[in-house]
């Protein structure tokens, strides 16, 4: 290592020891009889007992995340002396970005150490001069408490900043959490009239049914009258010990009696369905998480492609479309957040079910469809949603789960229901991928954790 080298070494080092206010580093590198020159208020001290009070002095207020970036540097040898010139700004981090705290020049004159050994310093810092530029780039010399109140006006405004910022934050927050309900209430709204349909359809049955029950009922009556003569029941005209009267026709008895048995029977499987109706949409409605319960994913999967479907029907009756389901019969009860997952299921069939029919209207030999699949292996369970829309461009496919991008034209959704999905299913440990190829198709594959102790249906 040359003169220059050396000195500049010792230079970077003295730097270091004065912004770490490392005093046994600084007694190494200043000499006996060193000098410093840059405060107002007492404008030259001598002495290494001054210099490293002025040294530390300065710099009490210093972030500890200081670093320092050397702008300028110029050496002069002067044989067994040496100047060093430079100019260095110290910086600190704030809020993730880099900020300017100090902009300083220095010019150190170095002297060559008597008696210097292995472990000692060759050069030693006899007289250093610091000053800091003003607006005009001129350089004025500034004093030790005008530095500390420069550092302690700069730490107020970085404090307000701070607060600032943080209530930023919580704004942008509550914001967030805004829009996610919002979305959540479409969602809600766009279903309504869906259930509306899915439950009119029980209901129809359970009245039909009811009414001819009831007419079979009547009729039943009929012929019990009839075998007793008189048009009145037998029971009310023979004693505790008469015979019974003869019914004219018991197999006709018997047959509406089956009847009426299957259409109770058939009033009771539509009576489940609307309370099944009923059941999802309550799920899907609530604001907050549940807890993982083992869940039917086939059903839940069945269930809201009607609910979209007939929502999109009411919305225009000009819509349809094919839906394919090939669920796995196995179909083991799988632990998730049923009104969770049942709201990312949705998000995707609806947008699958608007891809597939958007893309048909422009294509008039396009028929559009829906394929919804289930299979269950050993460790997961995968669900692949696919439509035959415009499918998703290689160039936006990784944007696709960021929150507010939208592909549907403007007003037409928030562009927050898959990047709930992609969080959703997240939360439960799984993996939501994308297979597309433009003008042919659009495939969602969702895989979930399977809990293996759990029954299998």
């Amino acid at each position: 290592m040359n003169k220059k080298e050396l000195i500049l070494a010792y230079q970077d080092n003295l730097l270091e020891a004065m912004l770490n206010k490392d005093e046994s580093a600084l007694r190494k590198l200043i000499h006996p009889e060193a000098s410093v020159f840059g405060s107002a208020i007492h404008e030259f001290e001598k002495g290494i007992e001054n210099v490293l009070h002025y040294y530390t002095e300065s710099l009490a207020l210093l972030p500890d995340d200081k670093k320092v970036h050397i702008k300028s540097r110029q050496f002069t040898d002067l044989n067994n002396q040496a100047l060093v010139e430079q100019e260095f700004d110290i910086q600190f981090t704030l809020e993730g970005k880099e900020i300017t705290l100090l902009t300083l020049r220095q010019t150190a004159l170095w002297t060559r150490a008597e008696n210097a050994t292995q472990d000692e310093p060759a050069w030693l810092l006899l007289h250093d001069h610091t000053s800091m530029p003003d607006h005009l780039g001129a350089f004025e010399t500034i004093s030790s408490n005008e530095l500390l109140e420069g550092n302690l006006n700069l730490e107020f405004e970085t404090e307000k900043l701070k607060k600032k910022l943080n209530k930023s934050l919580a704004d942008l927050k509550i914001a967030q959490q805004q829009l996610i309900q919002k979305e959540k209430l479409a969602s809600i709204g766009q279903l309504t009239a869906g259930i509306a349909h899915e439950i009119k359809n029980p209901l129809n049955f359970v009245n039909n049914f009811s009414e001819v029950i009831l007419e079979l009922v009547e009729e039943a009556r009929e012929e019990v009258r009839r075998g007793t003569g008189d048009g009145e029941p037998a029971s009310e005209n023979q004693g505790d010990d008469a015979e019974p009267a003869n019914v004219s026709n018991p197999d006709l008895i018997l047959e509406i009696l089956d009847d009426i048995e299957a259409n109770i029977q058939k009033i009771y499987e539509h009576g489940k369905r609307a309370d099944s109706i009923v059941k999802s949409m309550l799920l899907h409605s609530r604001g907050k998480s549940g807890k993982p319960v083992p869940t039917n994913l086939n059903a839940i999967l069945d269930e809201y492609t009607k609910l979209a479907y007939h929502a999109m029907r009411a919305a225009d009756t000009s819509f349809n479309l094919d839906i394919k389901t090939e669920f796995d019969h196995r179909n083991p009860l799988v632990s998730v957040i049923p009104q969770d997952i049942s709201r990312a299921f949705l998000n995707i069939i609806n947008n699958a079910m608007y891809a597939a029919d958007e893309f048909a209207k422009s294509n008039a030999d396009r028929k559009p469809y829906l394929q919804i699949s289930t299979s269950f292996g050993s460790k997961n369970a995968e669900i692949r949603i696919k439509d035959n829309g415009a499918g998703i461009p290689n160039e936006i496919r990784e944007k696709i789960f960021q929150p507010f991008f939208s592909t549907k034209p403007s007003g037409a959704g928030t562009g927050l229901g898959l990047s709930m999905t992609y969080d959703i299913i997240k939360m439960h440990d799984g993996t939501l991928k994308i297979n597309s190829e433009p003008n042919q198709f659009t495939e969602f594959i969702i895989t979930l954790p399977l809990n293996n102790k759990e029954k299998i249906l």
